[in-house]
């Protein structure tokens, strides 16, 4: 479904990513781990077209997508969340869904666009605070919102930017179950970066080590584990620190 082949992005003199290569498979929930500072962010900034990659392809269903603009990403299937939760602050938790529906979603009648919105909104399990204002939510809630915003736009791939960070182990634990759901529900492939190891091991089917601007290991989660490399990547041996 998605592949990238070779990406390169740099900001003046500092290599972020220097050659990255990877795949996503239809169906598949995928982890994207690495150290802060890796680029893991950065290129999901490149996926959805709010960065332009300096080098390398990106690929969309067979489709080239590297210099494509965001809003034509976002209605070819790719969603995604933020790390830092921003909910239309003055809208209610349904109407805040409504943007995207409205403009990848395929709704064109406020009144059905709305109707879908409360389905969503019940789907991620906050139809108890569908009318409260978004900036009233819980943090725990306004990740699930996250979830729902991107959702909305009705995508294929959905990328997730750690929505486990910041949340309780009961929290995690139920989004673990709702990212299944996603995917085994909804049909939606996910791929998603997560510093929270109990949620990408436990939910991952596979997982990738992003570190030096390159893929170092690509694996199941119970071998991720046991990789050396990965081990002294976030154990801080050389110049990376665990995050």
């Amino acid at each position: 479904m998605l592949e990238a082949t070779h990406v390169e992005k740099h900001f003046g003199g500092l290599e972020v990513l220097t050659d990255l290569s990877l795949e996503v498979q239809d169906g598949e929930i995928c982890g994207l781990i690495g150290p802060n500072g890796a680029g893991k962010t950065t290129f999901f900034n490149i996926v959805s077209g709010l960065l332009r990659a300096n080098g390398g392809t990106i690929t969309f269903n067979g489709e080239d997508i590297t210099d494509t603009p965001p809003k034509d990403i976002a209605r070819m299937g790719i969603g995604r969340t933020f790390q830092i939760t921003r909910p239309y602050p003055t809208f209610t938790t349904t109407d805040n869904l409504l943007p995207g529906l409205l403009y990848s979603g395929g709704y064109r009648k406020v009144s059905e666009a709305r109707t879908r919105a409360r389905e969503l909104i019940e789907f991620v399990g906050l139809e108890h605070k569908a009318d409260m204002i978004g900036r009233d939510l819980t943090m725990s809630e306004k990740k699930r919102l996250e979830i729902a915003k991107g959702l909305a736009t009705d995508p294929e791939l959905l990328l997730l930017d750690e929505v486990f960070a910041g949340l309780s182990s009961s929290d995690v634990t139920e989004l673990i179950e709702l990212v299944e759901e996603i995917r085994d529900d909804m049909g939606v492939t996910v791929l998603l970066i997560e510093h929270v190891m109990e949620a990408a091991m436990n939910v991952c089917d596979r997982i990738m080590v992003l570190a030096n601007g390159e893929i170092i290991a690509n694996d199941r989660p119970e071998a991720i584990a046991q990789n050396q490399q990965v081990i002294d990547v976030y154990l801080g041996t050389g110049e990376e620190s665990y995050a």
